[in-house]
């Protein structure tokens, strides 16, 4: 009856071992997501009026929808909506109305985004487009 000592000592070393195995191949915390991107660009826009005696700008006729507060729209490449922002205060320029634009915390990772101003149409643009500030005309 020695042989039970020597086999319990065997169990014991294979039981450790798959021990060791297990906590090495344990995953450690998974990698970070990666951060939001924002969508900056402008609006130009032909024609408008300057407000006297300074640089901002107003639009009537068919462009009344374009002004400070109009919805910006992100959308991933299915047309879905992942983000919105807004313009900003228009801005006379060469004769034309410009307006700035921020769409803070878009999700990263799509292929292509689309961007809507008002109701103007989806512009689509690739991912690494989009990092870099857009520039959107109307008219002219």
């Amino acid at each position: 009856m020695r042989p039970l000592p020597a086999a319990l000592a065997v169990l014991s070393t294979a039981a450790l071992a798959a021990c060791s195995a297990t906590e090495a191949a344990a995953p450690t915390s998974a990698p970070p997501s990666p951060s939001p991107i924002t969508i900056t660009g402008t609006v130009s826009v032909a024609g408008g009026v300057s407000r006297a005696g300074s640089s901002e700008c107003a639009l009537g006729g068919g462009y009344r929808d374009i002004a400070p507060g109009t919805q910006v729209v992100v959308t991933d490449p299915a047309g879905k909506t992942i983000a919105l922002g807004k313009l900003g205060g228009g801005q006379w320029s060469s004769r034309k109305c410009v307006f700035a634009f921020m769409v803070r915390e878009v999700p990263p990772g799509h292929q292509f985004y689309g961007v809507e101003v008002s109701h103007r149409g989806r512009l689509q643009y690739p991912a690494e487009q989009v990092v870099k500030p857009l520039s959107l005309t109307l008219g002219d």
